[in-house]
C-alpha cells in the first residue's frame, strides 16, 4: 500500500474537462474518504461535488483506489489534483478500503462518501455543525451524522435507515417527495439505528478506538449498521441531519454482478444477526414510530491492532474474500442442483398422471365423437327426413321383433 498526494499531470489532462482541484490544508476538520473501484465517470463526480463545496470547514480529500480499473487510474491521475492517494491493489472491500483511507487521515471528523454519491453544496457544512451543534443535559454526544440520500428522480432514497429484527432494513422515507418526506415528517434531526455508509460524517477518534469497520464483514454490508450500533454501545449517539444531502445512484458498482452482491449481503448479513442477535430480538417494526430505534446496551470494545486496523496484505484478504465466494457459490449450486432434481421429479409424476387421465379420457373422447356425429347428422335431416329415419327405425324394430 502506498499513500501519496495526487498532483495530476496537466500534460494528460483533457482540454475539455476541467481538472478537480483540492487546495493542501495544514490543519483539516475533516478527511473525505472516497473508495474507488470502477466507476471512473461518477468518481469524478462525486470529487467535483466536494471541491465544489459552499462555506466548508478546512477538509482534505483521501482517495483509496481499492482494486481499481486502469480507467479509475487513468481518471485519478489526469483528472484529480490534491488528494491524498492510498493505493491498494486488490479490492480489499468496503469496510477495509475506508480503514486504510482512514489511517492517513488528519482530521477531527471522517466523511466517507461513495464514489457514485453526489454531495449538495452545503451538505459537508451541515454535517459538521449538525456533530458539533449543543446536546440537551442528559442527551448522548453525537458520534456520527447521516446524510439524507436522494434518488436521481429528486425523490427520497432514504432519511435514516430502521433495523428490523430480521436484520432486514427500512429506508425511511425511500420513495416520497420532499415535500411529502417534510410533512410526514422525516426531513427533520433525529435519533436513527443507523446511517448509509454512502454519506456519513464519524468522529475520527472514535472510529479508530474502535477498530473502525469490522472486517467481520467483508466484502460489503452490514459494516455501516453494525458501526452505528457499536457507537451507540460506548454512549454515543447516531442521527440523520436533514439539511446534508447527496444524491446516490445506490449499488453502480456492484449490479455487474448480482451473484456476488447477493453472496456478500448474505454472508454479512449471518455475521451481523450473530454479533446483535440480543438487540434485533426487540427491534422496532417496520411500521413502528420513526422515533422507535433499536436499543443498544452499553459494551466496552477494544481496538485492534494496527497492523489488523490498515496494514494487512491486501492480497491475502482477496484470496480470502474468493474463497468465502467460491464455498457460498458451491454451496449455492448445490442447492440449486437439489432444486432441479426435486423439480425433475415432480415433471415425471406429472407426467405419468397425465398419461394415465389421458389413457382413461380416449374412450370418451370416442363415445363423444360419435354423438356428435349423430347429432350433426339429424340436424341436417331436416323434418321429411327426420320423419322417414324414425319410421325406418320403428320397421326395422319390428321386422327384428318377428324374427325372434
Amino acid at each position: 500500500m502506498e499513500e501519496t498526494p495526487l498532483s495530476g499531470a496537466s500534460t494528460w489532462a483533457h482540454p475539455l474537462v476541467p481538472q478537480v482541484v483540492f487546495k493542501p490544508e495544514s490543519t483539516p476538520v475533516v478527511s473525505v474518504v472516497v473508495l474507488a473501484w470502477r466507476l471512473s465517470g461518477p468518481l469524478r463526480q462525486a470529487l467535483a461535488s466536494v471541491a465544489n463545496s459552499r462555506n466548508p470547514p478546512p477538509f482534505e480529500v483521501i482517495v483509496v483506489l481499492n482494486g481499481a480499473s486502469p480507467d479509475v487510474r487513468q481518471t485519478v491521475a489526469t483528472d484529480i489534483v490534491g488528494a491524498h492517494l492510498v493505493d491498494v491493489p486488490e479490492n480489499t472491500g468496503f469496510g477495509d478500503g475506508c480503514n486504510r483511507g482512514s489511517a492517513i487521515a488528519r482530521g477531527r471528523f471522517l466523511l466517507f462518501l461513495n464514489d457514485d454519491a453526489v454531495a449538495d453544496l452545503d451538505m459537508i457544512r451541515a454535517l459538521v455543525d449538525a456533530a458539533d451543534a449543543p446536546r440537551a443535559p442528559g442527551e448522548n454526544h453525537i458520534g456520527a451524522v447521516a446524510a439524507v440520500l436522494l434518488n436521481p428522480d429528486g425523490t427520497l432514497q432514504e432519511a435514516g435507515s430502521r433495523m428490523l429484527g430480521t436484520a432486514g432494513t427500512v429506508q425511511l422515507g425511500a420513495g416520497l417527495s420532499l415535500s411529502s418526506s417534510t410533512a410526514i415528517p422525516f426531513l427533520r434531526r433525529r435519533s436513527i439505528d443507523y446511517g448509509s455508509g454512502a454519506a456519513v460524517l464519524v468522529r475520527h477518534e472514535v472510529f479508530s478506538a474502535i477498530g473502525g469497520y469490522d472486517k467481520r464483514y467483508r466484502p460489503a454490508y452490514f459494516e455501516d449498521a453494525d458501526l452505528s450500533f457499536r457507537f451507540k454501545s460506548l454512549g454515543f449517539d447516531v442521527i440523520v441531519e436533514p439539511k446534508a444531502r447527496a444524491t446516490h445512484l445506490s449499488g453502480a458498482s456492484t449490479d455487474r454482478d448480482l451473484r456476488f452482491r447477493r453472496f456478500a449481503s448474505d454472508h454479512a448479513g449471518l455475521a451481523f444477526i450473530e454479533r446483535w442477535k440480543h438487540v434485533l430480538a426487540a427491534a422496532p417494526t417496520a411500521d413502528s414510530p420513526i422515533e422507535d430505534t433499536c436499543q443498544i446496551p452499553r459494551a466496552d470494545f477494544e481496538s485492534l491492532p494496527d497492523d489488523e486496523f490498515s496494514s494487512e496484505n491486501p492480497l491475502k484478504i482477496a484470496v480470502s474474500i474468493a474463497h468465502d465466494y467460491a464455498g457460498w457459490l458451491n454451496a449455492a449450486l448445490d442447492s440449486a442442483e437439489a432444486e432441479i432434481s426435486s423439480l425433475r421429479s415432480q415433471l415425471d409424476q406429472a407426467t405419468d398422471a397425465a398419461r394415465t387421465v389421458e389413457d382413461e379420457l380416449r374412450p370418451m373422447a370416442t363415445r363423444a365423437g360419435e354423438l356428435g356425429a349423430r347429432l350433426h347428422e339429424l340436424e341436417h335431416r331436416g323434418a321429411y327426413g327426420l320423419v322417414k329415419w324414425r319410421l325406418g327405425a320403428a320397421l326395422l324394430h319390428r321386422s327384428e321383433k318377428r324374427s325372434r
